[in-house]
C-alpha cells in the first residue's frame, strides 16, 4: 500500500497560526565505549553531521563547549535545539581534536501506509506541545484513540509501525480509527520544561492529556462521542488524573497498575528478585534492605532516599514519581463511569495479574459491571512475546515479535463498544 506523506497542520480555530517548530537532528548514533568515552556508532549519510566531515569512529567531547558525559545526555541536548540552529561539535579523529561546525537538519516527519500523519500543537500550561494524529482513509466523523504513554522521557515521534505503540497504532489505522500522541513537557518538538526538570510532575503530564483529549474531540474528522484511551504501563495511572476530568468512550489500560504505587513497586521487587535466581531467603533480605528506602523516598519525600533510588526512573525525576506515589486510583476512577478493559501479558515481570486484576476490581466496586479483565498469554511488558517471564528478564538487545494477541483482545472489545 502506497504510504502517505506526513503534513504540517494547524486545525482553524483550535490553535494559533503560528505553527510550533520543528526540532533538530544531527544524524549520529552514539554509544559508550569500555572507558566510558562518547563515540560514534553510525553517521547517516545525508545527515548533518556526516555533511561537517564527522565519521564513525570518531570520539565525542563537547557540544558547544560543554562536556558531553554520556550518549543519553548528549541525544537529550541535541533534541532541544530547534531545525537550522549551528552547533560546534568538539571530537577526535584518528588522535586528533577538532571541533566541527554541524547546521542541524529537519528531523524526518513521520508517515504510514495506512493513514495521514498530521503534525499539530496544543497549549497546557502556557507552553506548546507536540501533536500528532493519524486521519486513515474515510469519510465522516470516525472513532478515536488517544495514546497514554508509559514512564520515562522518551518522544513518541515517528513511531515504527512494525513494534510496540507504532504497530498498535497502525492496527487502529487499518480499523479505521484516528489516533493522537501528546509529546510530554520538553519531549520531541514540545516546548515547556524538560521531562527530566523537577517541575515535570504526574500532573503535568496529565495535562497534556486533558487538553489533548478536549482538542481531538474537536476535529471535524473525529465522532467526539467514540473518543477512546489507549494506556500502557505508566499510562493508565497519570491518565486516571485526565479521564477524572475529561470522559470518554472507554479506557484500555495494558500492563498496569492497580494498588498505590509504592504497594506494586514492592511487589514488582519480589517479583523480579525471584526470577533473577535469588533463594527466597535472598528474596527477603532484598526486600527488608528496599522497604525503608522506597518509605523514605515514596512517602517520607526523601530524594534520593538510597542508592536505589538515585536514577532509576528512565529520565523521570523524582518528583514525577514521588508525585505518581501521591496518586489514590480509587479517588479517581470514582467519577470516571465508562467501559474499561485491563490487560496483562502473562510473560510480563513489570506488573502482575494481581495488580491488573486489583484495577478492575475497584472499578468495578464503583461502577458494577463497567471493568473487563482479559490476560495475553505470553505478552511481555513490551508489548513482544516470550516464552516466560524469565526469558523476558534476560532479553536483552535480542529481538522479540510483537505479541498480536494484545491486538486480537483490544480489537474485539472495542467491536462491542
Amino acid at each position: 500500500m502506497k504510504t502517505v506523506a506526513a503534513v504540517i497542520w494547524v486545525a482553524s480555530g483550535l490553535w494559533a497560526a503560528d505553527i510550533l517548530p520543528r526540532h533538530g537532528a544531527i544524524g549520529l548514533a552514539v554509544v559508550a565505549d569500555d572507558q566510558h568515552r562518547v563515540v560514534v556508532s553510525a553517521a547517516i549519510e545525508g545527515g548533518a553531521a556526516a555533511g561537517a566531515g564527522i565519521q564513525k569512529g570518531d570520539f565525542v567531547q563537547s557540544l558547544d563547549g560543554a562536556t558531553v558525559a554520556a550518549p543519553d545526555a548528549f541525544a537529550r541536548a541535541i533534541g532541544r535545539r530547534i531545525a537550522g540552529e549551528t552547533v560546534k561539535l568538539g571530537i577526535v579523529h584518528d588522535g586528533q581534536a577538532a571541533v566541527k561546525t554541524v547546521v542541524l537538519k529537519p528531523r524526518a516527519l513521520e508517515t504510514s501506509p495506512y493513514a495521514e500523519v498530521l503534525y499539530d500543537s496544543v497549549t497546557v500550561r502556557g507552553s506548546r506541545r507536540r501533536v500528532i494524529l493519524t486521519r486513515p482513509r474515510g469519510s465522516g466523523r470516525l472513532p478515536a484513540v488517544l495514546l497514554m504513554q508509559g514512564l520515562g522521557c522518551t518522544s513518541v515521534d515517528n513511531l515504527d509501525r512494525k513494534s510496540g505503540y507504532g504497530r498498535v497504532i497502525g492496527e487502529l489505522e487499518q480499523r479505521g480509527y484516528v489516533t493522537m500522541r501528546v509529546e510530554k513537557t520538553g519531549e520531541g518538538d514540545s516546548e515547556g520544561p524538560a521531562c527530566e526538570d523537577p517541575s515535570s510532575t504526574a500532573q503535568v503530564e496529565a495535562d497534556g492529556y486533558i487538553v489533548g483529549l478536549r482538542a481531538l474531540k474537536k476535529y471535524d474528522f473525529v465522532d467526539p462521542a467514540r473518543v477512546f484511551v489507549f494506556a500502557h504501563s505508566m499510562g493508565p495511572v497519570v491518565g486516571s488524573l485526565a479521564i477524572a476530568q475529561e470522559p470518554v468512550r472507554g479506557f484500555i489500560a495494558v500492563e498496569t497498575v492497580g494498588t498505590s504505587w509504592y504497594e506494586y513497586d514492592l511487589e514488582r521487587l519480589r517479583v523480579q528478585a525471584g526470577l533473577d535466581g535469588k533463594t527466597p531467603e535472598e528474596v527477603d533480605a532484598r526486600m527488608r534492605e528496599y522497604i525503608p528506602c522506597s518509605y523514605r523516598f515514596y512517602i517520607a519525600k526523601e530524594t534520593p532516599g538510597c542508592p536505589d533510588f538515585t536514577n532509576p526512573f528512565g529520565g523521570a525525576p523524582a518528583a514525577y514519581m514521588q508525585s505518581v506515589a501521591d496518586i489514590s486510583l480509587g479517588k479517581q476512577w470514582r467519577n470516571a463511569d465508562f467501559p474499561v478493559l485491563v490487560v496483562y501479558g502473562t510473560g510480563s515481570p513489570v506488573t502482575t495479574a494481581h495488580q491488573n486484576r486489583y484495577l478492575v476490581d475497584l472499578i468495578n466496586r464503583l461502577h458494577p459491571g463497567r471493568a473487563t479483565y482479559a490476560e495475553v498469554p505470553g505478552m511481555g511488558h513490551d508489548l513482544n512475546h516470550y516464552e516466560s517471564q524469565k526469558e523476558y528478564m534476560a532479553r536483552g538487545n535480542s529481538v522479540h515479535p510483537f505479541d498480536t494477541g494484545l491486538i486480537d483482545v483490544i480489537a474485539a472489545w472495542l467491536s462491542r463498544q
